[in-house]
């Protein structure tokens, strides 16, 4: 059975909308990763195996092919983690669940909890801009990710957790739109680079070192 989720990828400050596409079928048992997967991708299938093991499913016992579109593009990172493991899951029939309109990020551990994921600003952007309703998302990252307004943000803590959502077992609620940060909470909502005129070296500055999780010093001269 074939099975396809959306997830995305970061290029600089920018999200590209990254079909993972998994398609459970009979052969020599084992897992293949295709589309330009890097060393920590490719790591993924030991993570994954045993996240859904540990949670609860099974895994399967023939062949799993896993193509990550589009296939010129490299892809780096643990991120694609949980979208495979549900993409695994819908294609070996323990999961049924429409995820037409969902974007799914995140690392697993091997016990199934859902790590932290950089560049979730510029992923939930890039759902939001593609018209993707729901983001599903790190625990850690959802209220970051709660910023991006017309996207419903569901904070993913484990692997189960989501499973039992999609299930409709143990729903998650949805953080409140763009309620990353209520005004009592700190400056997010207070002020935006719109407001700030000229200085464009300074903004870019500033994004690229926010975006990398970089320390910046500004002066004057």
């Amino acid at each position: 059975m074939l099975a396809k989720v959306f997830s995305c990828a970061v290029l600089g400050l920018d999200g590209v909308l990254i079909e993972v596409e998994v398609d459970v079928g009979t052969g020599q048992p084992g897992v293949v990763l295709v589309g330009l997967p890097d060393a920590a991708v490719q790591e993924s299938r030991e993570r994954v195996r045993a996240a859904i093991r540990n949670s609860g499913g099974r895994f399967p016992h023939g062949k799993v092919t896993v193509n990550l579109a589009p296939a010129d593009l490299k892809k780096a990172g643990p991120t694609y983690d949980l979208p495979i493991a549900i993409g695994i899951l819908i294609a070996g029939n323990q999961l049924l669940a429409d995820l037409a309109d969902a974007l799914i990020v995140g690392e697993l551990s091997l016990d199934g909890i859902v790590r932290h994921t950089p560049g979730i600003i510029s992923m939930v952007s890039l759902a939001a801009e593609k018209g993707l309703r729901r983001a599903f998302v790190p625990e850690v990252d959802a209220k970051e990710a709660a910023l991006i307004r017309g996207v419903e943000v569901y904070p993913i803590r484990t692997l189960a957790d989501l499973v039992n959502h999609l299930t409709g077992d143990v729903p998650i609620v949805p953080l409140a739109d763009g309620g990353a940060a209520a005004p009592h909470e700190g400056v997010w909502t207070a002020t935006d680079f719109s407001e700030v005129r000229g200085q464009a070296h300074v903004k870019r500055g500033m994004e690229v070192a926010a975006a990398g999780a970089h320390n910046l010093v500004m002066f004057e001269t």
